[in-house]
C-alpha cells in the first residue's frame, strides 16, 4: 500500500513541475503544497474509477458516459467528484483508454497513463484558475 502511495506522490510531483512550467504560475511554499495534496486525493478518486473502465455501456466507445459508470461501480457519485477532477477524468480516461489497446503491456501501464494524464489536466485547470485570480 506504501507502494502505491509513493506512486501517486511521484506522479503528482512530475505533473505538478510540467503544469507549473506551462502555465507560468509562482506559488508560494504552503500553496503548492496543498494543491498537491488536493491533487494527491483526487488521484486516489481517478485510481478507484480508472479500475473500472471500459466499454460498460455497450456504445462502442470510453467517453465521459462510461467514466460516470465506473465512477458508480467505485461507489462514488458523479456529481459529487469536484467539478475540475470531472474535466481531468475525462482527458485522462481517453489517454489510458489508448494506450489500453496495446497488446499485452497495455493494462499494466493504461492505469498509471490515466492517473498521470487526469493528474496534470486537474494541475492545468487548478493553475489557470490561480493564474486568473
Amino acid at each position: 500500500m506504501k507502494a502505491k502511495a509513493k506512486d501517486t506522490t511521484v506522479i503528482v510531483e512530475k505533473a505538478f513541475d510540467k503544469a507549473v512550467k506551462q502555465t507560468g504560475v509562482a506559488l508560494d511554499s504552503e500553496t503548492a503544497q496543498k494543491l498537491k495534496a488536493t491533487t494527491i486525493a483526487a488521484m486516489s478518486t481517478a485510481k478507484e474509477i480508472a479500475t473500472n473502465m471500459s466499454d460498460l455501456n455497450g456504445d462502442g466507445k470510453i467517453d465521459a458516459e462510461d467514466l460516470k459508470i465506473a465512477a458508480e461501480k467505485a461507489g462514488i457519485a458523479w456529481n459529487s467528484i469536484d467539478p475540475d477532477l470531472r474535466g481531468a477524468l475525462i482527458a485522462g480516461g481517453v489517454a489510458g483508454v489508448g494506450v489500453n489497446i496495446i497488446p499485452f503491456i497495455g493494462q499494466a501501464i493504461a492505469i498509471p497513463t490515466f492517473i498521470a494524464t487526469t493528474a496534470y489536466f486537474f494541475l492545468m485547470t487548478k493553475l489557470n484558475n490561480l493564474k486568473k485570480k
